[in-house]
């Protein structure tokens, strides 16, 4: 019988939000960064627990990833600063796949094929 391999998950990031954790966690795994999402249905006590640190996602990974992670989130967070400045400049929409200004009036990203339709219908 084969032994359970024992891994050790430790907080590495707290998201600002539900979506920004997901988001976060796809990039990982598309690494082949082993995630987990701590407190997700934190999100749904706003009210009881206050809004912020104590009910933030928390982006979990294996120990022995971490140094791989950490260049994943610290390249997202980057990008999402640049981005910030370019989006109070003007309101555009972004896919949340890539990241790409998508044409207006199109639910699908030109870059990478990405789209909100499906996010409609569900």
């Amino acid at each position: 019988m084969l032994k359970p391999i024992d891994r050790k998950f430790v907080e590495l990031y707290r998201a600002k939000n539900l979506p920004q954790a997901h988001m976060i966690r796809i990039l990982l795994e598309e690494a082949g960064v082993r995630v987990q999402i701590d407190g997700e249905l934190l999100q749904g006590v706003v009210g009881e627990l206050p809004l912020g640190w104590v009910s933030a996602p928390r982006i979990l990974v294996d120990e022995s990833q971490i140094a791989r992670a950490r260049e994943i989130i610290d390249r997202v967070d980057s990008e999402e600063g640049s981005q910030m400045e370019t989006d109070n400049q003007d309101e555009v929409t972004r896919c949340m796949a890539c990241g790409e200004v998508m044409d207006e009036g199109n639910p699908t990203c030109r870059k990478c094929g990405w789209s909100y339709a499906g996010a409609e219908r569900a």
